[in-house]
């Protein structure tokens, strides 16, 4: 029977083993948020399945980094990115927490927060709390024990004997026997419900779902290969007590270039977006070229990532992708040829694709984007779908199946960026090579671990020979950024697939007879090998002051004297390889954090601190024009150079009132003789332009001066 009672449902709902007791408080209390930041895409996830939230409909609720890339540039692409499963609504009692409204014909679960869905459902997936940190901490992730829960990782899956298989680092990795397999990983467990609609509601309400579970992955790798996707796994339960039959279950893709979070244009302009059926491929690009960038002026064509998703496995019998649909919420919303505000709409709509216009011969893939009833590719149609107002959406759907009780299917995804077409679908190549290879990842010799140290327009960069023990490895790069890793130097040439390399500041290659540019490979020829010159000054360790090297120590030392004081750089020294005949050669790629124990390093140059006397202490620049080189983004500071060890300075508008006062302490500062200011008082708010006044005291005497800035 599909109706039961209002008084025997709400007795199913409390006592459902699907919602188990999570049924009588919001589980979204266990929600925690994580960032995967080890490589060029960054993004904010949650535990309950959401892969980013830029949030589009509810803009308040926009959690930026949502797949921002490249790491550090500000600049974010992801809407919203999550995982469906549905099924039609004639499921028997057993497989469903309940039944929608009589004129509903779909169940659709949503890992999508109330927005980004489109279809007005909050979401349909909790996380069990046993698989949950303290509050407080983000997601699950495997570098942050603090993440992971304090009575450790339950020793089955909720609703099961299936074991929780931990790794030798403690974590539940993805690899065999529990072992970490990527660099970065996630875990998260989450089971269907109701969604939150249904708390604290005064009228009417139909909670109703699936009787499913997940457990769900992220996976990020580092080094060229690995460093522009990221890799989601999703397997889904039946812990139902029947079988839930006809289920699909799809990727929601909602890529915007740029998104509508992102300033200052609320509305953007039209997207266009592609799909690829030989790869199972759905990606996207800004439609003119053009957008305006969130730090001021544009962006160009050239500056503007494309994105995708890749279906690496589908759940279902032959795995593969069976429907795609391209649509826009806003045009035709409640139609074929869009989606709606139901749950069981976007079912048939999306998942499904029934009936959609763009799909010429009806099997579900979209191909026939001028609706003429040929397939663009056939006839030289545009080949693409249209998002207007940079909303455009992506559905890729499994077949239907049945998930008996107890069994599982596996979905596996992967979130792919490059800087052009061709870059972008080198990467899905990659990504895809990765899945089939058994997730055999091929690297470069071992970065090396790298120290830096400043003075006087100076920069010294010391690393370690571990990386000279690959019996593959070639020599070193040497890469500077100036402007906080957005870019990695000066001088810039493209591939043949056009995408830009950076020409390293210094190249040291083994003297081996391997020189000049591979030729093993024309899709690598681009790359150059060195020139048999090995120049780096070698050093045996005497002091016990370095912070990873010991006395005895054998390093390698370059110093950089092209620098500026007061400027923040970024360096990342990299190994390559010689290449083989399987991919051309590797090198390693700066880490994501600098102020760790790797191969890149964060430093500032500066003079030295002021002793005895004060005479040297300056404001630079002076005057102060706004976008000066010491500026990086949209911050805006002047500095105070050669300072003591600690020091007052009080800042003086032209008509003697106080702006600031700055306490500097060089114990605390990575520039000991530098304290910068952010041209804003005590009110945090920017100061008028014009003339001010400093006055520096300390225990090593006192100084004033003037300075002026032009806004």
């Amino acid at each position: 029977m599909r109706r039961q009672s209002i008084f025997g449902f709400l007795i199913f709902l409390v006592l459902s083993t699907c919602c188990r007791i999570y049924a009588q408080e919001d589980p979204m209390v266990y929600q925690r948020w994580g960032i995967f930041d080890i490589n060029k895409v960054r993004t904010k996830f949650n535990n309950t399945g959401l892969l980013c939230d830029g949030n589009e409909q509810n803009l308040n609720k926009a959690r930026p980094p949502a797949f921002e890339y490249p790491n550090g540039s500000g600049i974010s692409y992801g809407t919203a990115v999550g995982v469906v499963v549905g099924a039609p609504v004639d499921q028997p009692p057993g497989a469903v927490g309940g039944y929608p409204p009589e004129d509903y014909t779909a169940f659709c679960d949503a890992t999508l927060d109330e927005g980004p869905a489109a279809f007005w459902d909050e979401e349909h997936f909790a996380p069990y709390p046993e698989f949950v940190g303290p509050a407080g901490e983000g997601a699950a992730m495997s570098d942050d024990p603090a993440s992971w829960p304090v009575n450790g990782w339950p020793q089955y899956y909720p609703e099961s004997d299936i074991p929780v298989l931990v790794g030798s680092e403690g974590w539940p990795g993805f690899g065999e026997g529990g072992e970490r397999l990527a660099d970065q990983e996630s875990f998260s467990v989450v089971y269907a419900w109701g969604g939150t609609d249904q708390l604290g509601a005064t009228g009417p309400t139909h909670p109703n779902w699936l009787k499913t579970q997940m457990i769900i992955r992220g996976l990020a790798w580092e080094g060229s290969l690995y460093e522009n996707f990221i890799v989601w796994v999703y397997v889904i339960r039946n812990i139902g007590t029947a079988p839930i039959h006809d289920m699909r279950v799809a990727i929601h893709v909602d890529f915007g270039f740029l998104p509508l979070f992102l300033p200052p244009n609320p509305w953007g302009d039209a997207d266009r977006h592609y799909y690829r059926p030989d790869l199972q491929f759905a990606y996207g690009w800004d439609d003119d070229g053009y957008e305006d960038s969130p730090f001021g002026g544009g962006l160009t064509g050239e500056q503007i990532a494309w994105a995708g998703v890749i279906a690496l496995r589908m759940p279902g019998g032959d795995h593969k992708v069976a429907t795609y649909d391209a649509f826009h919420f806003w045009e035709k919303a409640t139609t074929p040829a869009g989606n709606g505000a139901r749950s069981d709409w976007y079912f048939e709509y999306n998942v499904k694709n029934v009936d959609d216009p763009q799909d010429s011969n009806g099997d579900g893939i979209d191909d026939d984007f001028d609706e003429n009833g040929v397939p663009d590719a056939e006839e030289g149609g545009p080949g693409y779908y249209l998002g207007t107002g940079a909303d455009g959406l992506q559905t890729l759907g499994s077949e239907p199946f049945t998930l008996n009780p107890g069994e599982m299917d596996t979905l596996i995804f992967a979130t792919v960026f490059g800087q052009n077409k061709d870059d972008l679908i080198t990467n899905a190549k990659r990504a895809l090579a990765l899945y089939e290879s058994g997730w055999k990842v091929v690297t470069a010799p071992p970065a090396p671990v790298v120290e830096a140290y400043a003075s006087d327009r100076k920069v010294t960069l010391i690393w370690g020979t571990d990386s000279e023990k690959d019996p593959q490895f070639e020599g070193y790069k040497i890469y500077r950024s100036a402007d906080g890793g957005v870019t990695w130097g000066s001088k810039t040439f493209k591939d043949f697939f056009g995408k830009v390399h950076y020409i390293p500041l210094e190249q040291y290659d083994l003297v081996d007879g391997i020189t000049g540019y591979y030729k093993t490979l024309p899709e690598y020829a681009w790359f150059y090998l060195g020139d048999d010159e090995w120049v780096p000054t070698r050093k045996v360790v005497v002091t016990d002051t370095l912070q990873y090297f010991q006395p005895g120590d054998t390093v390698n030392v370059f110093v950089d004297r092209d620098v500026v004081n007061g400027m923040e750089y970024l360096y990342y020294v990299a190994a390559y390889d010689t290449g083989n005949g399987i991919v051309g050669p590797l090198e390693n790629t700066a880490a994501t954090n600098p102020d760790l124990k790797n191969n890149t390093v964060r430093v500032i140059p500066h003079g030295a601190v002021s002793t005895g006397n004060l005479e040297r202490v300056r404001v630079v620049p002076n005057p102060y024009v706004v976008a000066s080189m010491w500026e990086k983004g949209s911050e805006r500071q002047v500095q105070f150079i050669h300072l003591p060890v600690r020091a007052t300075i009080r800042i003086f508008n032209a008509a003697g009132e106080l702006v600031r006062v700055l306490e500097h302490d060089a114990t605390r500062s990575p520039a000991p003789s530098i304290e910068k200011w952010d041209l804003k008082n005590y009110n945090q708010q920017l100061v008028a332009p014009g003339l001010y006044f400093y006055y520096v005291t300390s225990s090593e005497g006192e100084t004033k001066g003037k300075f002026v800035i032009v806004l």
